[in-house]
């Protein structure tokens, strides 16, 4: 099932997915929510067998609306595919993603959209928040494939990815696409970069390459 210009309060939903229990599928596209109240967390549990999910920017504020949880308030262990816009400079973004990582085991597919990491204070978030030892419940033993846009190789961007290639001992393939804006001297740096991060497992396929233009 896929939403396109919908317009829907977030208790409609709730109660449209909660009648849904085969629902594996995105639903957090396209649509567009009045007065949206409702943790996109507490939508998830209407929909336990979703297999593939992604969240736009848009809505990340309302991932976890109430609070930053540590995990999720149900387990998405049907989850293989995960699609998140994040913005590293605000903590709260990356502490929704890690929430939504830790609270499914079973992650095959990531993909990572960049926005706004060179626009806001990076003093934002905590210098050592991305350190793999501050979090050691965060595992991907099933991840294979990994892939990032709109990427700069700001520190945060660095230490984002290393984390989660840490956590990921199965990983074989990595594709880092560059923001338009990376120049090509800048691009060889970020390849030097992550060759040199000793967090890439010996299988993977690391690709770095830049946006398709018309």
């Amino acid at each position: 099932m896929e939403f396109r210009c919908v317009r829907v309060t977030s208790q409609a939903l709730k109660r449209f997915l909660s009648q849904c229990p085969l629902l594996r599928g995105p639903y957090t596209d396209g649509f567009v929510a009045r007065g949206f109240k409702l943790a996109l967390a507490k939508l998830l549990l209407c929909v336990p067998l979703i297999r593939t999910l992604s969240i736009s920017k848009s809505y990340m504020k309302y991932l976890c609306a109430d609070a930053s949880p540590h995990n999720l308030p149900t387990s998405l262990v049907h989850l293989k595919f995960l699609s998140m816009d994040v913005c590293l400079a605000k903590q709260n973004d990356i502490s929704s993603v890690l929430c939504v990582i830790r609270s499914s085991p079973m992650l095959e597919h990531i993909a990572f959209q960049m926005y706004d990491n060179e626009k806001l204070h990076i003093q934002q978030t905590r210098t050592n928040f991305l350190d793999s030892e501050n979090h050691p419940d965060l595992k991907l033993d099933h991840l294979e494939t990994l892939m990032i846009s709109f990427f700069r190789s700001l520190p945060f961007e660095m230490e984002f990815v290393k984390l989660v290639m840490t956590k990921s001992p199965v990983l074989k393939n990595v594709q880092i696409e560059l923001n338009e804006d990376v120049s090509v001297d800048k691009e060889l740096e970020i390849l030097r970069d992550m060759l040199l991060l000793s967090s890439i497992p010996c299988s993977a396929k690391l690709t770095v390459v830049r946006p398709q233009t018309s």
